[in-house]
């Protein structure tokens, strides 16, 4: 009866070895894979930051473009307004001075 117990209690040291030993292996990977899986979530949200940044510099940009595209559109507007009263000055004085040319004697 004395062999069976000490063969038993050889048993569970064995098994609790092995159980201590399979669950801190398990827990070594685990730890490993959580610190890994932390390093690229770091570096994505670090990456992910600097493209908000990125993308935040480009959109106050495209403001400032679409204010000055609106500044250049009224000048343009104004400079078109002056072409229209120069042509119509320009057109006035064309016919003024074809209405005295016909005054003009030709050879």
């Amino acid at each position: 009866m004395a062999l069976l117990t000490w063969i038993s209690l050889a048993f569970l040291v064995v098994a609790l070895g092995g159980s201590v030993t399979f669950a801190a292996v398990r827990g070594l990977r685990m730890w490993r894979a959580f610190r890994a899986l932390s390093r690229a979530a770091g570096s994505a949200l670090d990456d992910v930051g600097r493209t908000a940044g990125e993308a935040e510099r480009h959109a106050v940009a495209l403001s400032e473009g679409s204010e000055r595209l609106s500044a250049e559109v009224a000048r343009l507007h104004e400079s078109l307004a002056q072409l229209a009263v120069l042509r119509s000055a320009a057109t006035e004085a064309r016919a003024t001075l074809l209405g005295f040319r016909g005054f003009v004697p030709r050879k």
